[in-house]
């Protein structure tokens, strides 16, 4: 992967409004001033900047703030018939403050697409974004204060506009049930519901709610107009507000999200600033309220909806919170704070800016006693998840929920304003545990910590939560989650950025008389260390190999340092000063020197009043044994760099600028006399520096006597600087111990220098010096020789220059970077005849400003392309690539170079590696492997190490690795030679390290043997598509269900088997013991050891239970609409007593009387001869043709018509309510007909291609899931399923034979012809021989395709 440049970005502000994203595949997205920082959350790395460009109308402005970024949900290209290299899955959306929107490919660091409204009033910010899934994929965006837009990202434009008026819209999100719906939020008590079913206009539906702090006039009570005009004038004194500025401009303060649940679908919380409402969008009203209590900073962020029990938030005072839900109720009690950012030594705590939720889904639960452990996923499932199950038992003939403790972790990222990304895991333990007792130790730390703290509010906090806790009744466990749980919070990474915005720049360009600080006298050498000084007072240090901070120091106690250099390559000196107000005034200069070694910063000249000057510059030679303090009109002093440094004398010269000699450049003999040989071109035209460096070297090749030997001794331990005047005069000094004396230049012609020519800026490499004046001409003079010669650039006034870093061989020598008044650059070569024209001009680098910029000295080679460091205005750090300029075009650009040369710790995202790779290792985690294979010494050992058996013949290096594949019962599908080929193309990134972490290593470890199922949600996970890993963690259970019938006795079991194998009917979920009726010990056992969203649809008993907790929260929701859906809710469960008294309790003079009447007159009747079925038929046809189906298929309920009421309910779009009716009612092939009537819907109008899967399985429609991965061009995934479904139905003939041996009963016929290497699968798969036949034989073109791309590109390793 390569980035758009070497660039790290200041940090991020308040103007970026809290813009952050975690995408699927664990990279975080972040706003940080005009730029989009790119991290890897596992290994907390920086991967890639992508800086914004400017606006096309002011290219020479910065570019705007970023306001909002959005990654793309799609996973990875696996159609081979399509582009296999496409990095689409690494598209990420990002917005700024003037309303453009650009989608980048963070892969290739470009812009791909660029979506702008051409407003008519001022510029429409962007708020916040949100990708609505469809075909093709769509992106909704709020613009300015009310604008809603949806873009077609494939066509760049936009097909729907909704205008909200004065509403000031906060936030959207999409719906993780049904990624085509979106719900956006308003500061003043709009909630709008859109559901997008094309690309049209007409085919967006939008639905208008007011959530319960709004008024009549629409105005919420919770932000009020105080509140959004206390914000619009907290943002106008920073500077006017457009028309067209998002809510975060405008209102600042005022703060409002929305989350959907994660395990009930409709369910909706909203974070007002200082309360949490939980809204129903089915009933279209509030559920339940929760307060902050007194003394809490006002809500920031919702961050996870664990379970729909345990609720996590930030707040905007940087503190953490959670929340636990009352049994039965959506009201929550606040259980646990903490603060997010530590003190480190400093009584001001930096400012949280943004807190966002990493779903970190992947983990293995081990057991006690022989038990395997289990694949979980957390219950924070992102975009297209999919229901989970849940168990049952029944006690006393009631079904009763079982759930296994689901893990209460979170982990969240923190963003704060000094550039510093926190990792915090917040995890939660039953009290009595080992893990209980560790966090109860932890939370005494914690109290200890809160009572020392300066904070106030905590103690009343605490005394309030604990009245609470004695006032409110114990909580029950039955919603999932234990009475008590003790919460911990942990700091597991941070990743140090950029702290401030950037003044200046130092390299470290050390010469042979700068020792190395050992104390062998021997030359120090060039380290890759940039030191950065910044407006907060700290120096940033820079490692440009790894493109990370290694040190930050503070040394300046938050004044801005306005000079950094380095003295040697182990020291650095810094200065500042502040301005001395009142009587007598002045300034108080600061100088320190810093150790970048031990960390230790010691300042001297020390003074006790102020001086009337400020200090100007810092000029270091290049052995650190020297330091040239230039001040503002007053005289320059020098000062020896010692252990204890002394001034050595006061130079009382009107300076404008001065530098030290560089080291000379490095010359060998035979270059020396291929240079003197060579016709000197000094007499015939402008003279260049390798014609100076020539003349100048020609008497040197003559034979030396040994006084001019000790000469040159001399000249070596002696250092020089030179200097311009403010009168135009030149001067070279040379310090020779602590002496300072004339050099006795030889100058040039009178006129290179006129009296009105101010030089401003200068650079000196022995024997060169170039100059820059204010009028944009650039001289050079040798002041050996006294040659000399200068151009004019047209560029306006020079600010700096500076000689670019000679290698032995070099073709130019005379290569200088410019920087100008204006902030632009140029690159000339001073070696050609015509510099001007073969300059490599740089305007304004993409909208950034340019303030300081230095030559990278790390170039060991000639050939490699010269790196040139660059400070922006913008806060960013940039290393830029610059080509050969000689023979190149004026107004070319200089190249970028990649992101990265090396790093501490790989980067183990396997979106980050290329398509075919990644496809490559995604098969092979399917297949299986040995995890053997992923230490970093078991296939990189001798090959006389490597353990082979006799049959397996030596290839390559290691032998023939077919021995790493996993050796299984199931059958073979593809040809192992195929995969012996991906191992080994995906031999250098397992030396790197690059493939699993040893965490992801160790869990492989503990599942790989446990099925293809397991294998294959593990490998999906890893590729962040959580969907599909929900969707394989089900598989085993839902084919287990069908074993037992769930969907009819052909589902799963052929006709020969029927008899023995199908339970008989009403106990095909249950069986009897003698203990009481429990839940088959196979199917507790094949359940997937987590629970979250909806229930898997075949499990009746649970879709029943999750619909009887439903009826408990809408108990006291009023109004006719509220009633009749509450009605419907008691119809579906079968509760008609409930149903008949709701319905007796309308009152005579409502409109809907007698229809309620009618229906609790049908209802209340117990059987019903034919006639009267027929009549309650016609009048519930004559229900639905006046839009109202509910009250059809009550009466059709009524008559025990469910099959046909499930049907009106489908057609009416209500899919949940029809799903639970059959559950409750229906069994066997009806309640198949239903799913599989759901799943139709689900794949081709959601296009949710793994709930359909799901839907399919649990109606028995193996064929048609097959059929839609073939259709979806998924080979491998298909291949896994029929590998999945030959494991489940092995399994269930093995329990059911075990079954069998137990009640002494004949086990299960077997097929003769099958074998070990014979696919045995269930229900009708088997008649469609052909069908898997050409899967299994498409799995091995995919294979051998892989097998193909991967050994022709190279494997990009770090």
């Amino acid at each position: 992967m390569t980035g758009v440049g070497w660039v790290l970005a200041g940090p991020a502000s308040k103007e970026n409004g809290g813009a952050a994203h975690t995408s699927l595949h664990g990279l975080l997205a972040y706003g940080a001033g005009s730029s989009v920082i790119v991290a890897d959350v596992r290994s907390m790395q920086l991967v890639v900047v992508l800086p914004m460009p400017a606006l096309k109308v002011s290219p020479f402005l910065p570019a705007p703030f970023v306001t909002a970024v959005q990654w793309d949900p799609e996973g990875i290209q696996r159609d081979v018939t399509q582009d296999v290299s496409s990095t689409a899955h690494l598209q990420l959306a990002a917005g700024d403050r003037h309303g453009r929107i650009a989608i980048w490919d963070v892969a290739a660091g470009e812009v791909g697409t660029w979506l702008e409204l051409e407003a008519d009033k001022g510029r429409q910010g962007i708020q916040d974004l949100c990708w609505v899934c469809g075909q093709p994929l769509l992106l909704a965006a709020i613009h300015g204060p009310s604008l809603i837009v949806i873009w077609n990202t494939s066509s760049g434009h936009y097909f729907w506009k909704f205008d909200a008026g004065s509403e000031m819209l906060g936030c959207i999100r999409c719906d993780p049930f049904d990624s085509r719906q979106m719900c956006v939020m308003g500061l003043k008590g709009l909630l709008l519901s859109v559901l997008v079913t094309g690309t049209t206009e007409s085919e967006v539906l939008v639905k208008q709610y007011l959530h319960p702090g709004a008024d009549e006039k629409g105005v919420s009570s919770a932000v009020g107009e105080k509140g959004v005009k206390d914000g619009l004038a907290s943002s106008s004194g920073g500077g006017s507000t457009s028309a067209g500025a998002p809510a975060l401009a405008s209102a600042p303060g005022c703060v409002i999200r929305c989350m959907f649940s994660t395990r009930t679908r409709g369910l909706l919380y909203i974070m007002l600033p200082r309360e949490i409402v939980v809204f129903d969008l089915v009933f279209g009203m509030p559920l339940a309220s929760t307060a902050l209590p007194r003394g809490c900073g006002k809500f920031l962020e919702l961050l996870a909806d664990v379970d729909g029990d345990i609720l996590y938030c930030a707040h905007q005072d940087g503190k953490v919170s959670a929340w636990k839900r009352r049994a039965d109720m959506q009201v929550f009690t606040l259980c646990y704070m903490e603060t997010l950012i530590p003190l480190m030594g400093s009584s001001v705590l930096p400012t949280v800016l943004a807190v966002v939720h990493h779903p970190m889904q992947l983990h293995v639960q081990t057991f006690e006693g022989n038990q395997a452990p289990a694949l979980q996923l957390n219950t924070f499932f992102p975009l297209n998840t999919l229901p989970v199950p849940q168990s049952l038992i029944m006690q006393d003939g009631n079904p009763i929920e079982v759930k296994p403790f689901c893990s209460l972790d979170a982990t969240i990222l923190s963003i704060s304003d000094d550039g510093r990304l926190w990792q915090w895991l917040i995890s939660a333990a039953v009290p009595g545990t080992d893990e209980g007792l560790a966090h109860m130790n932890g939370s005494k730390e914690v109290a200890v910590h809160l009572e020392t703290s300066t904070h106030t509010g905590i103690a009343a906090l605490d005394l309030m939560a604990n009245e609470e806790q004695q006032n409110r009744p114990p909580l029950s466990s039955s919603n999932g989650v234990a009475s008590e749980l003790v919460f911990k919070l942990e700091l597991k990474g941070q990743l140090q950025l950029l702290s401030a915005a950037i003044t200046t720049l130092a390299v470290a360009i050390p010469s042979l008389h700068a020792l190395s600080p050992g104390g062998n006298n021997s030359a120090a050498i060039s380290v890759p260390l940039v030191a950065l000084a910044t407006q907060a007072g700290t120096v940033e240090l820079v490692d440009t190999a790894a493109n990370a901070i290694t040190a930050s120091y503070t040394v300046h106690n938050a004044a801005i340092v306005r000079g950094v250099r380095w003295l040697g390559n182990t020291r650095l000196v810094s200065f500042s000063y502040a301005e001395v107000k009142g009587k007598g005034g002045g300034f108080v200069n600061r100088l320190v020197v810093t150790c970048v070694r031990s960390g230790q910063s010691k300042p001297f000249r020390v003074l006790q009043k102020p001086e009337r000057a400020p200090m100007r510059a810092l000029r270091t030679s290049p052995s650190g044994r020297y330091l040239l303090i230039l001040f503002r009109e007053a005289p320059a002093e020098i000062w020896a760099m010692t252990r204890t440094p002394q001034m050595l004398r006061s130079l009382a010269l009107p300076f404008t600028v001065m530098e030290w000699a560089l080291p000379p450049v490095p010359r060998s003999a035979a270059a020396a006399a291929a240079s003197a040989r060579k016709p000197s071109l000094l007499y015939r035209d402008r003279p260049t520096i390798a014609s100076a460096v020539a003349a100048a070297n020609a008497p040197l090749l003559s034979p030396t006597s040994s006084s001019t030997s000790d000469s040159l001794q001399e000249s070596e331990s002696a250092e020089s600087f030179a200097f311009a005047l403010v009168n135009g005069s030149l001067g070279v000094f040379e310090m020779r111990g602590r002496r300072v004396r004339d050099f006795k230049p030889r100058w040039p012609a009178a006129a290179f220098v006129s009296a009105d020519v101010l030089v401003t800026a200068m650079a000196y490499r022995t024997p060169h010096v170039v100059m820059g004046d204010r009028l944009g001409s650039i001289r050079w003079w040798d002041v050996t020789t006294g040659l000399s010669s200068f151009f004019n650039t047209h560029r306006g006034g020079v600010r700096r220059i500076k000689f670019a870093p000679v290698r032995i061989g070099d073709s130019s020598r005379g290569r200088i970077a410019v920087l100008f008044n204006d902030h632009s650059f140029a690159v000339y070569d001073l070696d050609t005849q015509d510099p001007l024209a073969n300059a490599l001009v740089q305007p304004q680098l993409g909208g950034i400003l340019v303030l300081e910029l230095e030559w990278n000295p790390l170039r060991t080679d000639r050939n490699e392309p010269l790196m040139l460091c660059i400070a922006g205005a913008d806060s960013s750090f940039r290393l830029l690539e610059v080509q050969n300029v000689t023979g190149g075009k004026s107004g070319q650009v200089a190249k970028q170079t990649v992101w990265q040369r090396y790093r501490p710790m790989p980067l183990c995202s396997a979106a980050l590696l290329p398509p075919p790779h990644a496809l490559s290792l995604r098969v092979l985690l399917q297949q299986g492997i040995q995890p053997s294979w992923f230490s970093l010494t078991a296939a990189s050992m001798d090959e006389e190490l490597v353990v082979k058996s006799a049959d397996q013949p030596l290839g390559t290096r290691g032998g023939d690795l077919r021995h790493y594949l996993l050796e299984t019962s199931t059958p073979m599908l593809g040809e192992t030679v195929f995969a012996e080929v991906l191992l080994k193309t995906l031999e250098p990134y397992r030396k790197a390290g690059r493939l699993l972490d040893e965490e992801r290593r160790m869990q492989y470890t503990a599942i790989c043997r446990q099925g293809v199922a397991t294998r294959c949600a593990f490998a999906a996970a890893q590729f962040g598509e959580y969907s599909e890993a929900g969707f394989w963690l089900q598989l085993p259970r839902a084919l287990s269900l069908l074993s037992f019938g769930s969907a009819g006795p052909t589902a799963f079991w052929g006709d020969s088997e029927r008899s023995s194998s199908v339970p008989p009917k009403g106990s095909s979920l249950i069986m009897s013991n003698e203990e009481g009726s429990i839940v088959n010990s196979d199917l507790l056992a094949s359940k997937s050891p987590y629970r979250c969203m909806d229930i898997v649809p075949s499990d009746q008993l649970a879709v029943y239970m999750a619909a009887q907790e439903r009826i408990l929260w809408h108990e006291k929701l009023g109004g006719t609409e509220a009633t009749q859906k509450r009605v419907h809710e008691l119809i579906s469960v079968g509760d008609l007593e409930a149903a008949v008294t709701i319905l007796l309790a309308t009152p005579p003079n409502n409109p809907l009387f007698y229809m309620d009447a009618l229906r609790a007159v049908s209802l209340a009747s117990a059987v019903s001869p034919a006639l009267h079925e027929l009549a309650v038929k016609v009048v519930a046809a004559n229900m639905v043709g006046t839009e109202d189906s509910l009250s059809g298929t009550h009466l059709l309920c009524a008559v025990g018509r469910y099959q046909e009421a499930c049907s009106q309910l489908q057609d009416a779009g209500r899919w949940i309510d029809a799903a639970t009716l059959a559950a409750t009612h229906l069994e066997g092939s009806d309640h198949a007909r239903v799913l599989e009537r759901w799943a139709e819907h689900v794949l081709h109008n959601e296009h949710n291609l793994w709930r359909a899967m799901m839907l399919y399985v649990a109606a028995g429609a193996l064929m048609e899931a097959l059929d839609i991965l073939r259709k979806a061009n998924q080979p491998d995934t298909a291949a896994m399923f029929l590998l999945a479904c030959h494991e489940a139905k092995v399994s269930a003939r093995a329990s059911m034979n075990a079954a069998a041996a137990v009640k002494d009963c004949p086990p299960m016929i077997v097929d003769s012809k099958a074998s070990a290497n014979t696919l045995d699968l269930p229900g009708k798969l088997p008649q469609h021989l052909e069908e898997i036949q050409a899967v299994c034989e498409y799995y091995g073109q995919y294979q051998r395709l892989l097998a193909h791309m991967c050994t022709g590109i190279t494997a990009f390793v770090d």
